[in-house]
């Protein structure tokens, strides 16, 4: 990972930079405002460690042209001591966290971890986000070898813009965007798509809403209405829940399929009809069909093609996508779209999700409203997900700075820093004392004194002599 560090005090940004280059960062330096701006340009950082304070352009102001180009870049910005209004102010205006100097080198190494693992996640969002551009059906999302078969089979019966199809599938699977995704994919699209939930509408009911009525024809017919058969005229009726038609409706629906007319409810004409027909149930109509619940020659009417679609535990490396997609969906509007922590997505995956694709989509979107961060952690997500149990689990708890409160005294803010800086790069060393001095800048004189000041100890060394 490549970190820009924008400092102007020269020992200040030395000891950083030694610092991250032995935890194995790339380190990119600046001396001041302007060059962290042009170095920020060029070279491409993955996260920014700026101080607040800085001649030319300040840390603010190259705060906000950062945030103006890549709004979700990780940036940490250092104040002083007496300065942590400037901070907070930062904090408002994006930064994702902030030090104090004298910095505490394990602070900034814990810091830069969580921001290390921000950056990772915004690189698998910009691959989820460049996988969705290539979708080939936009409003089915995945890529699992499951759904391609799918994408497969709407591209073979869209080419037929009159063969029924029945499609198959548990609830919350798409039925209906599959359907969708047939119609407009066919010489019919430009008419009308018109969808009914057959379960939905009462038993005395379904058949004027299906074929329309005459004024008159019962109580309350004040006028003529159209029934969705002609509302679906030269395009596609999706009759969803089919096999929940009762016996009687089935015969009148049957007829309407052989003869291609539609006489209203209290009418005498018939009128003409060219609709495709489209059904979905989330029941086995063959199995229906053998047990008397359903008729044999409508089945063989509507069953002429078929296709059964994967329920979401079938399909489960789908699941970050389809996260990835809600959350882009549900995003504040004027707002960064929220991230799942790779914890919270392996817990979403790991789900078997009886409600499938529409119940992951509900459990994201009260997710990304409840969640308190920009990042929603395991910790964030619903009990029976798992998320209480992270949270119980120290490897997801949020992690705490539990040094010292350096708060209270800058004197000893200062000391600490530098008794554990020069105990760091010593013990990096081995106890060579030249070997020390040269790594953190100091003469082998001005470092004796330092370890003497600081009570350190150091073994005797015959190579440092």
């Amino acid at each position: 990972m490549k970190i820009l560090i924008a400092e102007d005090d020269p020992a200040t940004r030395r000891g950083i930079e030694i610092f991250l280059q032995n935890q194995g960062f790339k380190v990119v330096s600046a001396e001041n405002g302007m060059e962290a701006i042009r170095k920020f340009q060029s070279d491409l950082p993955d996260v920014v460690l700026s101080d607040v304070k800085m001649p030319r352009v300040g840390g603010l102001e190259f705060l906000r042209q950062i945030r103006a180009s890549q709004p979700e870049l990780p940036v940490l910005m250092m104040t002083a001591f007496a300065s942590v209004e400037d901070a907070v102010q930062a904090m408002k205006q994006g930064a994702d966290d902030y030090l104090t100097k004298p910095l505490n080198l394990e602070e900034l190494r814990l810091k830069l971890n969580r921001l290390q693992e921000k950056a990772a996640l915004l690189e698998e969002n910009r691959t989820l986000r460049a996988q969705l551009k290539k979708l080939e059906f936009p409003e089915i999302v995945g890529m699992s070898k499951p759904i391609q078969e799918v994408f497969r089979f709407i591209s073979q019966v869209a080419a037929d813009p009159d063969i029924p199809v029945m499609i198959y599938g548990e609830s919350g699977t798409g039925k209906e965007l599959v359907a969708r995704a047939i119609h407009t994919r066919s010489i019919r699209s430009r008419a009308p798509f018109v969808a009914v939930n057959c379960s939905a509408i009462p038993e005395n009911l379904i058949e004027s809403e299906l074929f329309g009525y005459k004024r008159g024809a019962f109580t309350g017919a004040s006028r003529d209405k159209q029934g969705l058969f002609q509302a679906a005229q030269n395009g596609t009726l999706f009759l969803d829940e089919v096999s929940e038609m009762s016996p009687q409706m089935q015969v009148k629906l049957l007829r309407v399929l052989q003869e291609g007319r539609v006489k209203p409810v209290g009418g005498t004409a018939e009128i003409p009809i060219n609709v495709r027909i489209l059904g979905a149930s989330n029941k086995n109509l063959r199995r229906e069909m053998a047990v008397g619940r359903f008729r044999e020659d409508l089945f063989y009417r509507l069953n002429v093609m078929e296709i059964t679609l994967p329920p979401l535990r079938e399909r489960r490396e789908d699941i970050p996508l389809l996260v990835h997609h809600f959350a882009e969906t549900y995003r504040k509007k004027d707002s960064s779209p929220k991230h799942f922590s790779r914890k919270a997505l392996a817990l979403l995956s790991q789900y078997d999700w009886p409600g499938n694709v529409r119940e992951l989509e509900n459990t994201v979107r009260v997710v990304l409203v409840s969640s308190p961060g920009e990042t929603v952690e395991a910790r964030d997500l619903p009990d029976h997900l798992g998320g209480r149990k992270q949270t119980e689990n120290p490897e997801y708890a949020p992690r705490q700075w539990d040094g010292p409160d350096y708060r209270h005294n800058l004197q000893k803010v200062i000391e600490a820093f530098e008794r554990e800086f020069i105990s760091f790069y010593l013990h990096e060393s081995r106890g060579n004392v030249s070997q020390t001095a040269e790594k953190i800048g100091l003469s082998r004189v001005a470092l004796h004194k330092k370890l003497k000041q600081y009570g350190i100890q150091v073994s005797a060394n015959p190579a440092d002599s």
